[in-house]
Protein backbone atom coordinates (compact mmCIF):
# COMPACT_ATOMS: atom_id res chain seq x y z
CA UNK A 1 0.00 0.00 0.00
CA UNK A 2 2.74 2.37 0.95
CA UNK A 3 4.51 1.52 -2.27
CA UNK A 4 1.37 2.27 -4.26
CA UNK A 5 0.94 5.65 -2.52
CA UNK A 6 4.58 6.39 -3.07
CA UNK A 7 4.12 5.90 -6.78
CA UNK A 8 0.91 8.01 -7.01
CA UNK A 9 2.02 10.95 -4.84
CA UNK A 10 4.74 12.28 -7.17
CA UNK A 11 2.31 12.13 -10.08
CA UNK A 12 -0.39 13.95 -8.09
CA UNK A 13 2.05 16.62 -6.99
CA UNK A 14 3.20 17.11 -10.58
CA UNK A 15 -0.41 17.47 -11.81
CA UNK A 16 -1.20 19.95 -9.02
CA UNK A 17 1.87 22.03 -9.88
CA UNK A 18 0.88 22.05 -13.57
CA UNK A 19 -2.66 23.13 -12.63
CA UNK A 20 -1.33 26.04 -10.52
CA UNK A 21 0.97 27.12 -13.35
CA UNK A 22 -1.95 27.08 -15.79
CA UNK A 23 -4.15 29.17 -13.47
CA UNK A 24 -1.44 31.77 -13.01
CA UNK A 25 -0.95 31.98 -16.77
CA UNK A 26 -4.69 32.41 -17.45
CA UNK A 27 -5.10 35.00 -14.70
CA UNK A 28 -2.21 37.01 -16.09
CA UNK A 29 -3.62 36.92 -19.60
CA UNK A 30 -7.07 38.06 -18.45
CA UNK A 31 -5.55 40.85 -16.37
CA UNK A 32 -3.74 42.23 -19.38
CA UNK A 33 -6.87 42.10 -21.54
CA UNK A 34 -9.26 43.80 -19.09
CA UNK A 35 -9.12 47.30 -17.65
CA UNK A 36 -7.08 47.48 -14.50
CA UNK A 37 -8.72 48.51 -11.26
CA UNK A 38 -8.40 52.00 -9.92
CA UNK A 39 -8.84 55.34 -11.68
CA UNK A 40 -8.67 55.19 -15.44
CA UNK A 41 -5.95 57.31 -17.02
CA UNK A 42 -7.12 60.69 -18.21
CA UNK A 43 -7.62 60.80 -22.00
CA UNK A 44 -5.08 62.78 -23.97
CA UNK A 45 -6.44 66.18 -24.95
CA UNK A 46 -7.43 66.52 -28.58
CA UNK A 47 -5.05 68.70 -30.59
CA UNK A 48 -6.30 72.19 -31.26
CA UNK A 49 -7.47 72.73 -34.81
CA UNK A 50 -5.27 74.80 -37.07
CA UNK A 51 -6.88 78.26 -37.03
CA UNK A 52 -6.39 78.64 -40.77
CA UNK A 53 -6.96 75.14 -42.02
CA UNK A 54 -7.45 71.70 -40.54
CA UNK A 55 -8.97 68.43 -41.68
CA UNK A 56 -10.30 65.61 -39.52
CA UNK A 57 -12.59 62.60 -39.74
CA UNK A 58 -16.10 62.96 -38.33
CA UNK A 59 -16.40 60.18 -35.69
CA UNK A 60 -18.76 57.37 -36.63
CA UNK A 61 -19.20 58.48 -40.26
CA UNK A 62 -17.44 58.35 -43.59
CA UNK A 63 -17.30 62.15 -43.69
CA UNK A 64 -14.31 64.43 -43.44
CA UNK A 65 -14.50 67.98 -42.13
CA UNK A 66 -12.33 71.04 -42.71
CA UNK A 67 -12.20 74.33 -40.85
CA UNK A 68 -10.89 77.43 -42.64
CA UNK A 69 -10.75 81.10 -41.70
CA UNK A 70 -9.69 84.51 -42.97
CA UNK A 71 -8.00 87.01 -40.65
CA UNK A 72 -7.55 90.77 -40.53
CA UNK A 73 -4.26 92.07 -41.86
CA UNK A 74 -1.69 93.94 -39.79
CA UNK A 75 -1.08 93.05 -36.15
CA UNK A 76 -3.73 90.33 -36.09
CA UNK A 77 -2.52 88.58 -39.22
CA UNK A 78 -3.16 84.95 -39.99
CA UNK A 79 -1.51 82.55 -37.53
CA UNK A 80 0.26 80.89 -40.45
CA UNK A 81 1.52 84.21 -41.77
CA UNK A 82 2.11 85.63 -38.29
CA UNK A 83 3.66 89.08 -38.38
CA UNK A 84 3.59 89.23 -42.17
CA UNK A 85 3.05 92.52 -43.93
CA UNK A 86 -0.13 92.82 -45.99
CA UNK A 87 0.56 96.17 -47.59
CA UNK A 88 -0.28 94.68 -51.02
CA UNK A 89 -3.93 94.51 -50.05
CA UNK A 90 -4.81 98.15 -49.51
CA UNK A 91 -8.11 99.70 -50.41
CA UNK A 92 -7.84 101.59 -53.70
CA UNK A 93 -10.44 104.09 -54.99
CA UNK A 94 -12.17 102.77 -58.11
CA UNK A 95 -11.20 104.45 -61.37
CA UNK A 96 -7.85 105.73 -60.16
CA UNK A 97 -4.45 105.00 -61.68
CA UNK A 98 -3.66 103.03 -58.53
CA UNK A 99 -6.75 100.89 -59.15
CA UNK A 100 -5.53 100.07 -62.64
CA UNK A 101 -2.15 99.10 -61.22
CA UNK A 102 -3.78 96.88 -58.61
CA UNK A 103 -5.94 95.21 -61.25
CA UNK A 104 -2.86 94.52 -63.35
CA UNK A 105 -1.14 92.91 -60.37
CA UNK A 106 -4.23 90.79 -59.67
CA UNK A 107 -4.26 89.56 -63.26
CA UNK A 108 -0.53 88.72 -63.38
CA UNK A 109 -0.57 86.52 -60.29
CA UNK A 110 -1.66 82.95 -61.12
CA UNK A 111 -0.81 81.37 -57.76
CA UNK A 112 -3.39 79.13 -56.15
CA UNK A 113 -3.78 76.23 -53.72
CA UNK A 114 -6.41 73.49 -53.82
CA UNK A 115 -8.10 71.52 -51.06
CA UNK A 116 -9.14 67.87 -51.41
CA UNK A 117 -12.86 68.43 -51.97
CA UNK A 118 -15.17 69.95 -54.56
CA UNK A 119 -18.86 70.72 -55.06
CA UNK A 120 -20.75 68.40 -57.38
CA UNK A 121 -23.19 70.35 -59.52
CA UNK A 122 -24.67 72.85 -57.10
CA UNK A 123 -24.34 74.01 -53.50
CA UNK A 124 -27.66 75.13 -52.00
CA UNK A 125 -27.57 77.27 -48.86
CA UNK A 126 -29.66 79.20 -46.36
CA UNK A 127 -29.09 82.37 -44.35
CA UNK A 128 -29.64 83.08 -40.67
CA UNK A 129 -29.99 86.86 -40.19
CA UNK A 130 -30.04 86.60 -36.39
CA UNK A 131 -27.35 88.75 -34.72
CA UNK A 132 -26.47 90.58 -37.94
CA UNK A 133 -24.97 94.00 -37.09
CA UNK A 134 -27.37 96.89 -37.59
CA UNK A 135 -24.97 98.59 -40.02
CA UNK A 136 -25.35 95.76 -42.55
CA UNK A 137 -28.55 94.03 -41.42
CA UNK A 138 -30.67 95.09 -44.40
CA UNK A 139 -28.02 94.61 -47.09
CA UNK A 140 -26.14 91.57 -45.80
CA UNK A 141 -28.13 88.92 -47.67
CA UNK A 142 -27.77 90.79 -50.95
CA UNK A 143 -24.01 90.92 -50.49
CA UNK A 144 -23.74 87.27 -49.45
CA UNK A 145 -25.71 86.25 -52.56
CA UNK A 146 -23.46 88.45 -54.70
CA UNK A 147 -20.31 86.93 -53.19
CA UNK A 148 -21.42 83.36 -53.94
CA UNK A 149 -22.36 84.33 -57.49
CA UNK A 150 -19.06 86.17 -58.00
CA UNK A 151 -17.18 82.94 -57.32
CA UNK A 152 -19.17 80.53 -59.49
CA UNK A 153 -19.56 83.08 -62.30
CA UNK A 154 -15.81 83.72 -62.30
CA UNK A 155 -16.19 87.49 -62.04
CA UNK A 156 -12.83 89.14 -62.75
CA UNK A 157 -11.22 92.20 -64.32
CA UNK A 158 -8.72 90.12 -66.28
CA UNK A 159 -11.05 89.21 -69.18
CA UNK A 160 -10.90 85.56 -68.20
CA UNK A 161 -13.83 83.32 -69.25
CA UNK A 162 -16.71 82.22 -67.09
CA UNK A 163 -18.96 80.97 -65.59
CA UNK A 164 -17.61 77.73 -64.18
CA UNK A 165 -19.36 74.37 -64.48
CA UNK A 166 -20.77 74.55 -60.96
CA UNK A 167 -23.55 76.60 -59.41
CA UNK A 168 -24.95 77.90 -56.13
CA UNK A 169 -28.50 78.48 -54.99
CA UNK A 170 -29.89 80.54 -52.13
CA UNK A 171 -32.94 78.77 -50.67
CA UNK A 172 -34.37 80.74 -47.76
CA UNK A 173 -33.73 82.22 -44.35
CA UNK A 174 -33.35 79.76 -41.50
CA UNK A 175 -33.19 79.57 -37.73
CA UNK A 176 -30.33 77.07 -37.87
CA UNK A 177 -27.00 78.39 -36.65
CA UNK A 178 -23.74 77.69 -38.48
CA UNK A 179 -22.05 74.64 -36.91
CA UNK A 180 -18.83 76.53 -36.15
CA UNK A 181 -17.08 76.74 -32.78
CA UNK A 182 -14.30 79.31 -32.59
CA UNK A 183 -12.45 80.33 -29.44
CA UNK A 184 -9.23 82.24 -28.90
CA UNK A 185 -7.38 78.91 -28.65
CA UNK A 186 -8.98 76.74 -31.31
CA UNK A 187 -11.49 76.60 -34.12
CA UNK A 188 -13.59 73.50 -34.73
CA UNK A 189 -16.72 72.24 -36.45
CA UNK A 190 -19.89 70.92 -34.87
CA UNK A 191 -22.19 68.19 -36.16
CA UNK A 192 -23.00 67.99 -39.85
CA UNK A 193 -26.76 68.34 -40.34
CA UNK A 194 -27.16 68.20 -44.10
CA UNK A 195 -27.74 71.95 -44.45
CA UNK A 196 -25.36 74.68 -45.59
CA UNK A 197 -25.86 77.77 -43.45
CA UNK A 198 -24.40 81.28 -43.50
CA UNK A 199 -24.88 83.29 -40.34
CA UNK A 200 -23.46 85.53 -37.65
CA UNK A 201 -21.72 84.63 -34.40
CA UNK A 202 -19.72 86.51 -31.84
CA UNK A 203 -16.56 84.43 -31.72
CA UNK A 204 -13.59 84.92 -29.44
CA UNK A 205 -11.34 83.86 -32.32
CA UNK A 206 -9.60 86.70 -34.12
CA UNK A 207 -10.93 85.35 -37.43
CA UNK A 208 -13.18 87.58 -39.48
CA UNK A 209 -15.15 84.55 -40.66
CA UNK A 210 -14.84 80.78 -40.44
CA UNK A 211 -15.99 78.07 -42.87
CA UNK A 212 -16.64 74.44 -41.94
CA UNK A 213 -16.86 72.12 -44.93
CA UNK A 214 -17.97 68.48 -44.72
CA UNK A 215 -17.14 66.14 -47.57
CA UNK A 216 -17.04 62.44 -48.36
CA UNK A 217 -13.87 60.40 -48.69
CA UNK A 218 -14.47 60.60 -52.44
CA UNK A 219 -13.99 64.37 -52.16
CA UNK A 220 -17.60 65.48 -52.69
CA UNK A 221 -18.92 68.33 -50.53
CA UNK A 222 -21.96 67.42 -48.44
CA UNK A 223 -22.48 70.80 -46.79
CA UNK A 224 -20.63 73.95 -45.74
CA UNK A 225 -21.36 76.43 -42.93
CA UNK A 226 -19.98 79.95 -42.73
CA UNK A 227 -19.93 81.98 -39.50
CA UNK A 228 -19.23 85.72 -39.70
CA UNK A 229 -17.68 87.22 -36.59
CA UNK A 230 -19.76 90.02 -35.03
CA UNK A 231 -16.85 91.26 -32.93
CA UNK A 232 -15.77 93.27 -36.00
CA UNK A 233 -17.38 96.23 -37.74
CA UNK A 234 -18.71 95.49 -41.25
CA UNK A 235 -19.77 97.47 -44.31
CA UNK A 236 -21.46 96.68 -47.61
CA UNK A 237 -20.69 100.09 -49.11
CA UNK A 238 -17.24 101.44 -48.29
CA UNK A 239 -17.57 104.54 -46.09
CA UNK A 240 -15.70 107.66 -47.14
CA UNK A 241 -13.84 107.71 -43.82
CA UNK A 242 -13.15 104.03 -43.36
CA UNK A 243 -10.63 103.06 -40.71
CA UNK A 244 -11.42 99.77 -38.98
CA UNK A 245 -14.33 98.01 -40.68
CA UNK A 246 -14.37 95.18 -43.22
CA UNK A 247 -16.10 94.60 -46.54
CA UNK A 248 -18.64 91.81 -46.17
CA UNK A 249 -18.64 90.79 -49.84
CA UNK A 250 -14.84 90.59 -50.07
CA UNK A 251 -14.63 88.32 -47.03
CA UNK A 252 -17.53 86.12 -48.18
CA UNK A 253 -16.07 85.56 -51.66
CA UNK A 254 -13.02 84.21 -49.81
CA UNK A 255 -15.13 81.97 -47.57
CA UNK A 256 -17.16 80.61 -50.49
CA UNK A 257 -13.82 79.82 -52.10
CA UNK A 258 -13.08 77.47 -49.18
CA UNK A 259 -16.47 75.77 -49.53
CA UNK A 260 -15.79 75.14 -53.22
CA UNK A 261 -12.32 73.68 -52.67
CA UNK A 262 -9.83 76.58 -52.64
CA UNK A 263 -7.11 76.95 -50.03
CA UNK A 264 -5.11 79.93 -48.80
CA UNK A 265 -2.24 81.61 -50.58
CA UNK A 266 0.31 83.84 -48.87
CA UNK A 267 -0.84 87.44 -48.33
CA UNK A 268 2.74 88.69 -48.60
CA UNK A 269 3.40 87.13 -52.00
CA UNK A 270 -0.13 86.91 -53.41
CA UNK A 271 -2.02 89.64 -51.60
CA UNK A 272 -4.04 90.66 -54.66
CA UNK A 273 -5.82 87.28 -54.73
CA UNK A 274 -9.16 86.66 -53.05
CA UNK A 275 -7.73 83.56 -51.34
CA UNK A 276 -4.93 85.41 -49.54
CA UNK A 277 -5.29 84.43 -45.90
CA UNK A 278 -5.59 87.97 -44.53
CA UNK A 279 -7.33 91.15 -45.58
CA UNK A 280 -6.78 94.63 -44.12
CA UNK A 281 -9.56 96.81 -42.84
CA UNK A 282 -11.34 98.80 -45.58
CA UNK A 283 -9.90 96.70 -48.44
CA UNK A 284 -12.27 95.77 -51.25
CA UNK A 285 -11.28 92.59 -53.16
CA UNK A 286 -14.55 91.37 -54.70
CA UNK A 287 -13.40 89.88 -58.00
CA UNK A 288 -11.24 86.84 -58.67
CA UNK A 289 -7.57 87.26 -59.40
CA UNK A 290 -5.88 85.17 -62.06
CA UNK A 291 -4.82 82.61 -59.45
CA UNK A 292 -8.31 82.36 -57.94
CA UNK A 293 -9.76 81.92 -61.42
CA UNK A 294 -7.16 79.29 -62.35
CA UNK A 295 -8.04 77.29 -59.22
CA UNK A 296 -11.78 77.29 -59.97
CA UNK A 297 -11.13 76.45 -63.61
CA UNK A 298 -8.88 73.57 -62.57
CA UNK A 299 -11.64 72.15 -60.35
CA UNK A 300 -14.70 72.81 -62.50
CA UNK A 301 -13.81 73.97 -65.99
CA UNK A 302 -15.63 76.75 -67.87
CA UNK A 303 -19.03 76.52 -69.52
Amino acid sequence: MRGHIGRILPVALALFAAFITLMVSVASTVDEALPRTGAAPAPEPAPAADPDHGDETVPGTDLMVSVDAVYPGGRTASWIESGASTRERTAIPAGSRAAATAAAAQCRDRAYALATWRVKGRLSWTYNPSAAPAAVGRSALTEIKASAQALVAGQNVCRLPGPFKVTQAYQSTTKRAPAVVATSRSTSCGKEDGASVVGWKRMSSTALAVTCTWWTRAGQVVSADIAINTRYAWFTKRPSRCSSSFDLRSVLVHEWGHAYGLNHVSPTRHGSQVMASTIPACAVVRTLGAGDHAAMRKLYGVR
